[in-house]
């Protein structure tokens, strides 16, 4: 349903419209010093707030708001939950982590609002122009979050790099959207999905997805455009990388099943053959890096690039125009990232951070109960049974059996064992080796709670992975 009056449009909008609004109080309030020891409460309190108005503004029926430049429909919402509740669990680990390294401030919760608002946009959008605006509100606000630590040379050099890279990716994707603007005379995302049907499908409009598929590939890090992915989950502050890991790609997600979705250019050898070729080589690329990391979340980048390796396989495999294994494997693979990165920054106290795999060493011995958490969210991201990442790569290697690609399964498989050894290695100094490191911070036992969430949730969704499924097909059909 088509919504033309701009009061009832900016009815459905008010979520985000406040959540702007509140990233402009939360940085004003972090000026003054009567505020300013409240900045992280009135963050909560605006991040719960906006969930509560967006659950009352639920829609029934598929919306189309502001001239069909916004969506909002059962997928956005479900979508924007997600972000919603993971971006909560981050604000709430990250607070004594900021509060220990002066980093706590009100322009850190407002870029991060901002950030999380853009990735909104991106969920939402309908139309090109929308679309890159959510990309650049999202992409500025990480710039600076990422050179937050204005005293650390890493931060800044890895702002650098994303700011660059970021900039080639945001300019190839701006080249896409202008051909595609030229070849079908319209900006509205629908309406150019439905003309790969109405019209013979050119070649250029094969480049356009292309140069689109290009940025995009960068947002998720996919190899051969993942370099800047390392730099930044090193030199970022732990809860800036968290964001980064996850919310991003669930916005980019919906975007690619926006374009994809009933859309005749995936069935286009050229264009399938393009997706299965980053991911194949992203899931080899990132699983070999990933064996001679020594520090942790170098590690866990090269892990993540394999990872959208399998997204990108799930894209590949959507035959019929069923995304809902593409998009369970988005949402699987978000929240145990999450959780690894929270319970690293859980851990990294004031004079110390949980740099090194071997700072790991014996740490059973010291919290048994965190220990057994972060082997179940490493085990998750590995793919080994009794975890939702094991169904989630089982529902990608049978898509690919399905479409007769035994072979590109068996070297998927293979990487993804060779990939266990550097997953096994953290859980081997936890658990059989000794000398822990003193400074490891495990008090807040409202916090320890919160991280027991989503590994029980891995475990759960392992044992009823079917409602989840279905629920994503129903949604995405």
């Amino acid at each position: 349903m088509i919504i033309n009056n701009i009061t009832m449009s900016i009815m459905y909008f008010i979520p985000e419209i406040f959540l702007f609004i509140m990233s402009m109080v939360i940085l004003l309030s972090g000026i003054f010093q009567i505020s300013k020891n409240y900045i992280f409460h009135l963050t909560l309190i605006s991040i719960i707030s906006a969930l509560i108005m967006s659950y009352n503004y639920q829609v029934s029926d598929s919306l189309i708001l502001f001239g069909s430049s916004i969506i909002k429909n059962s997928t956005t919402e479900f979508f924007e939950y997600i972000c919603y509740i993971i971006f909560l669990i981050q604000i709430i680990i990250s607070k004594d982590y900021l509060k220990n390294r002066n980093l706590l401030s009100g322009e850190f919760y407002s870029l991060l609002i901002l950030a999380l608002l853009g990735c909104f946009i991106i969920i939402s959008s309908n139309n090109l122009i929308i679309l890159f605006l959510g990309i650049e509100l999202s992409s500025l606000s990480l710039y600076s979050l990422i050179a937050l630590n204005r005293y650390s040379v890493i931060s800044s050099e890895a702002a650098i790099k994303y700011f660059v890279l970021s900039i080639i990716a945001s300019a190839i994707m701006l080249f896409g959207f202008s051909y595609l603007y030229g070849i079908t005379n319209t900006l509205v995302i629908s309406d150019i999905v439905s003309f790969s049907y109405s019209n013979n499908s050119s070649n250029l409009y094969l480049l356009s997805y292309v140069l689109i598929f290009i940025g995009i590939a960068f947002k998720f890090a996919v190899a051969p455009f993942h370099m800047w992915l390392p730099d930044v989950y090193e030199g970022s502050p732990l809860p800036v990388t968290n964001f980064i890991s996850s919310i991003p790609k669930i916005a980019f997600f919906v975007i690619v099943f926006r374009f994809l979705d009933d859309n005749s250019i995936i069935a286009n050898e050229n264009f399938s053959k393009l997706l299965l070729f980053l991911g194949v080589f992203s899931i080899i690329v990132g699983n070999l890096f990933a064996l001679v990391q020594k520090k942790i979340m170098r590690m866990l980048a090269y892990s993540g690039i394999a990872n959208s390796g399998f997204i990108f396989l799930a894209f590949f495999s959507a035959t019929n125009h069923n995304f809902s294994v593409a998009g369970f494997y988005v949402l699987s693979y978000s929240i145990t990232i999450v959780s690894a990165i929270s319970i690293i920054t859980f851990l990294s106290s004031q004079k110390f951070d949980l740099v090194y795999i071997n700072d790991f060493k014996g740490f059973s011995a010291k919290s048994g109960y965190l220990s057994f958490l972060i082997m179940i969210t490493l085990l998750s991201t590995a793919g080994i049974p009794l975890t939702i990442g094991f169904y989630a790569k089982y529902l990608v290697l049978d898509a690919l059996v399905n479409k007769d690609l035994v072979f590109v399964a068996v070297i998927v498989v293979l990487m993804t064992v060779i990939g266990l050894y550097y997953y096994l290695r953290v859980i081997w100094f936890m658990f059989f080796e000794t000398n822990y490191n003193s400074l490891l911070n495990i008090s807040g036992k409202f916090s320890i709670f919160v991280l027991s969430i989503i590994p029980a949730l891995i475990l759960i969704i392992f044992l009823l992975p079917d409602n989840i499924l279905k629920y994503i097909f129903y949604i995405l059909t």
